[in-house]
């Protein structure tokens, strides 16, 4: 039975195989290790197999940012963010990957599964895949910015439907603009480990310096992205806000007209509704048909005076 804290291995040598789960003691150079990260044992293991504590508290952290670190003698831990696709999860609470490079072994760590890893190790199974280390830290970093660019594209249709709607819950809006900034949070570090990393350049990446740079334009492409999508839900929201406004204030001038119209109506009528004598016209049958009329006239009147100051 595998032990739980052991995913998968693969080794790099002659031929790309598959390698069982790891006994105790030091790992085989030349190997890529797949780990669970929260696994009781991983960081036994892992100082079984000589790690430096260092080195393991990186990999096994709880919470930590994208960064690049180098370890001396070529060796280096890569910590990164992927879009958190499984079932039941919001895909802006970012997964984290953790890889580090010691003494000609791989190790990348996980907590939660991660699409971008299973699709190397099923493209491994079916014989095809990255064929060297090198390629497995490379492959890992442009699956992950595949399927984080793969989640970001859809919100600019999104904004844009919501921009043609000025009556449209704002709400969407909202949740928007949370999760873009949740992304941004760990899309711009990662940026930067990237740039870490083709500075210093390992020896394990010197030939993939070129796919390295492509991986740095494509999560710079995607921070741009995310920062232009920030400011573009900024825009339709102050739009949203001027439109309800406006509609607030129309609607008011529009009562304040009525009421201003109906006020002295109001005050005719409770002025002759007072029960006490000496009220004029009540012994004239006519006196009603004559209020009525003026009551007509005197509205007509509010009109055209309204119209002439341009109130209406």
């Amino acid at each position: 039975m595998t032990a739980p804290f052991f995913i998968d291995a693969w080794s790099f040598g002659q031929e790309v195989r598959q390698l069982p789960e790891p006994a105790p003691g030091p790992l085989q150079a030349g190997a890529w290790y797949h780990f669970q990260r929260d696994a009781e044992a991983t960081c036994e293991r892992l100082e079984l197999a000589g790690i430096p504590e260092s080195a393991i508290d990186g990999v096994l952290a709880e919470d930590t940012r994208p960064r690049f670190e180098t370890l001396g003698d070529g060796n280096f831990l890569l910590i990164l963010r992927g879009v958190n696709l499984n079932q039941g999860e919001q895909p802006d609470d970012m997964l984290s990957i953790r890889i580090l490079y010691y003494d000609g072994v791989l190790i990348s760590t996980r907590k939660l599964p991660s699409r971008a890893i299973a699709d190397i190790r099923r493209e491994l199974e079916q014989g095809k895949g990255p064929d060297d280390l090198g390629a497995v830290v490379v492959d890992i970093i442009e699956k992950l910015h595949e399927r984080i660019e793969d989640f970001v594209e859809p919100f600019d249709a999104t904004i844009a439907a919501q921009e043609e709607e000025p009556e449209a819950d704002n709400t969407v809006l909202m949740s928007l603009n949370k999760r873009l900034i949740k992304l941004r949070r760990f899309l711009k570090p990662q940026r930067y480990a990237i740039e870490a990393m083709i500075d210093s350049l390992p020896p394990l990446l010197a030939d993939d310096r070129f796919d390295l740079a492509n991986a740095r334009d494509t999560i710079q492409r995607i921070n741009e992205s995310v920062d232009f999508y920030l400011e573009h839900v900024g825009m339709v929201q102050q739009y949203q806000t001027h439109q309800h406004t406006e509609k607030v204030n129309r609607n008011t001038y529009l009562l304040s007209i009525i009421s201003g119209i109906f006020l002295p109506i109001s005050f005719l009528t409770g002025l002759l509704g007072v029960n006490i004598g000496g009220m004029p016209g009540v012994d004239n049958p006519m006196s009603f048909a004559l209020f009525c009329t003026f009551m007509v006239v005197l509205v007509a009147v509010e009109l055209v005076v309204l119209k002439r100051w341009r109130f209406i």
